[in-house]
């Protein structure tokens, strides 16, 4: 069976309920198999059998539900606001001109109120058709009922009037709708179109899409690096803020990866392809972020619910209103100011303002579901190595004696860990280069995995490691130098002695630091009321020690990966509200235990994108709480949409049906809600 996938843009797509509707009627359709209509991102995905249907078929569909299809966005939606506002001023101007009798004078009465009618109903009529054909019942229904029921008792200037706020009503949705689909628009933009290749020993310019792996990409100084790759040659300064949130430039060399749609600052740089296209870091977090509304908040499919029942209820209210008062000016006024669309755009257009703006920072949210559980959660799981600390050794004390100072003590350690390979040997031998020492070639070496090493240099015997290794070695150790090795041993750091011909010359302290923002960010969380447990697989000592430099109290040391896993289960089983928080590899088990998986470092690993519900760019802790603050911004703007909605409804009609509002109040009053939604979102669009 041949499986073929569509995916396509939809332009007029404005309102979920259109977004509904599309996707119920190719669903519908013989052949199709799976059907993904993204409003944030005005897209629709189609998985079908062409066997049974085709791409065409689907596009005609598509089309006639009054929607235009294309490959890429193919209107200027700056101009095309413009024109609609020019034509809302005009059609306002009119209207206060027929309500004046300016023109009755010269025309015949009524007829600039028939012309008016025509200009504002033609639109509305138009997607009144469309809806009725898909059996679907819209705004632009309720309003082309009550635009009809004014014409039937002769009031032409209030259908017009009633068309007219419809018609601002809408302007207002697109262009709200518009500001959220921005963040996303942003990210877009910033993936080059062309990349400068070296083929057959020439630099040739070729559109993004013809770059292939392995080929070998030049960057140069202001440019946008148009594919994910491994610098092969050259030295750059790269903002990487497009993709990570980081506000300072990232020195780049050879061995170092870089990613699509970061910016060349200073220097060049020769990139060898590892990813292109849609497989790139920026593109993955595109489809993600216009994927956010997809993973619905339970909070949306509520407001979803509400609404596919808020139309049908309307007109039960005016059957109601006419059966009681049998008042026809109440009933339309009942059909007119009800606003069903507000309720419809209150949750996506946060979830893709919020996914969006958080991307721009770094932080990739998978979907409306987890944005609210974030903001829910009371207990949070983090692994210590890579996460609390930076993952690996460094040295963070050199303890001096016999008249030996920093700089001798650490050139006699880094000769004898010059040819090791283990963690302790690189914090040795990164010291080494910060005092710029030039390392001798040494003569026999010998290592004791987990004790020392020993090493000859001029003639000379040099050793280095723990206590034991020393003593074993008949090398006397100071109390002094004892007393040291113990307290920092206690602190949870590796202590190493150095000797030179049996004399002991000082001892240097290694240990995986702390990340400067942990404290930080540890009782930001606290006071946010959330318990930080700390999970780890270090021996106890060490685990504590850290624990306390940041302020966790709840500590579980010495675990396995499984036990890892386990200790999640355990909580969520104690009824708490958990989010796991770890590097998306070795922790992904139980990242998917937790009702919230956060990767850190995600930049450029699918696997740790796939394992999280949330992917922090960067090792960054602080993103985690930026992450938790964005959450329950969304959230409470998006309850304070909704809830507004429902009562201005709510008291819009029992106001109507009472004849407070007449039908030309109603059709103002029924643009409210949308103005209100734009005022109030906006604080997260922006």
């Amino acid at each position: 069976m041949p499986i073929k996938q569509l995916s396509a843009r939809i332009e007029g797509m404005d309102c979920p309920a259109c977004a509904v509707k599309i996707e119920k009627t190719l669903s519908k359709l013989q052949g199709v198999m799976d059907v993904k209509v993204i409003f944030a991102a005005e897209k629709v995905n189609v998985t079908y059998d062409a066997q049974k249907t085709s791409e065409k078929n689907i596009e005609q569909e598509i089309k006639k539900l009054g929607y235009e299809v294309s490959e890429e966005e193919s209107v200027d939606k700056k101009r095309k606001r413009r024109f609609e506002l020019l034509y809302l001023s005009a059609l306002g101007i009119g209207i206060l001109v027929a309500w004046s009798g300016a023109l009755h004078p010269f025309i015949p009465l009524d007829l600039d109120a028939v012309v008016l009618v025509i200009l504002t109903g033609i639109p509305i009529l138009r997607s009144t058709f469309q809806a009725l054909k898909a059996k679907a019942i819209t705004a632009e229904v309720a309003m082309a009922t009550g635009m009809a029921a004014s014409i039937v008792i002769g009031q032409f200037l209030s259908a017009a009037v009633i068309g007219f706020f419809m018609l601002i009503a809408e302007f207002i949705d697109e262009f709200t709708t518009d500001k959220a689909r921005a963040a996303i628009e942003g990210l877009i933009k910033i993936s080059p179109k062309t990349a400068l290749v070296k083929r057959n020993g020439r630099e040739i310019e070729v559109d993004v899409n013809e770059v292939v792996h392995g080929d070998i990409v030049v960057v140069r100084t202001g440019e946008r690096i148009p594919v994910d790759g491994a610098v092969i040659a050259g030295r750059a300064s790269v903002n990487q803020a497009p993709i990570t949130g980081e506000s300072i430039p990232v020195e780049k060399k050879t061995g170092d990866n870089v990613f699509a749609g970061t910016i060349n600052q200073l220097g060049i740089l020769e990139v060898r392809v590892t990813k292109v296209g849609k497989d790139t870091t920026l593109s993955r977090i595109i489809q993600l972020v216009e994927e956010a509304e997809t993973a619905k908040a339970p909070i949306q499919k509520v407001a979803d619910r509400f609404s596919s029942k808020f139309l049908p209820l309307v007109f039960l209210v005016a059957a109601l209103t006419f059966l009681f008062t049998r008042n026809i000016t109440h009933t339309i006024s009942v059909v007119v100011v009800a606003c069903p669309c507000a309720i419809a755009l209150a949750t996506p257009l946060a979830v893709v303002a919020s996914a969006g703006k958080a991307a721009k920072k770094g932080i990739v949210i998978k979907g409306g579901i987890y944005l609210e559980e974030l903001g829910k959660v009371d207990t949070m799981v983090i692994d210590k190595t890579g996460t609390l600390t930076v993952g690996e050794p460094r040295v963070v004390h050199i303890k001096t004696f016999d008249q030996h100072d920093d700089k001798e003590i650490v050139a006699l350690a880094a000769i004898t860990e010059a040819h090791c390979e283990h963690p302790l040997a690189s914090a040795i031998l990164s010291k080494a280069k910060e005092y710029e020492i030039d390392l001798p070639e040494h003569g026999a070496c010998s290592v004791i995995p987990g004790k020392g090493v020993t090493a000859t240099y001029e003639n000379q015997t040099i050793v280095f490691g723990n206590r034991e290794f020393l003593k074993e070695r008949n090398v006397a150790i100071p109390p002094e130098i004892e007393w040291y090795t113990e307290a920092e041993e206690r602190e949870g750091r590796t202590a190493m002695v150095v000797a030179h011909d049996n004399d002991v010359c000082g001892a240097i302290s290694v240990a995986d630091i702390v990340k400067d923002e942990a404290k930080q960010t540890i009782k930001e969380l606290k006071e946010s009321g959330i318990d930080v447990i700390m999970l780890t697989g270090d021996n106890p000592h060490t685990a504590n020690a850290i624990a306390k430099q940041v302020g966790i109290t709840e500590v579980f040391a010495e675990l396995l990966p499984e036990q890892k896993v386990e200790k999640v289960k355990e909580l969520v089983r104690q009824g708490r509200k958990v989010v796991m928080v770890g590097d998306g590899i070795n922790d992904a088990p139980a990242l998917a235990e937790a009702r919230i998986g956060i990767a850190m470092g995600a930049a450029g690993s699918d696997i740790a994108i796939e394992a999280s519900d949330i992917a922090l760019m960067t090792d960054d802790l602080t993103k985690i709480t930026e992450a938790v603050k964005i959450s329950k911004n969304t959230f409470n703007v998006i309850k304070q949409n909704l809830v507004s909605s429902v009562i201005f409804n709510i008291l819009g009609m029992g106001l109507a049906s009472t004849g407070v509002l007449n039908p030309l109040m109603a059709a103002l009053a029924h643009s409210l809600p949308d103005f209100i939604l734009f005022i109030n979102s906006s604080r997260l669009i922006r």
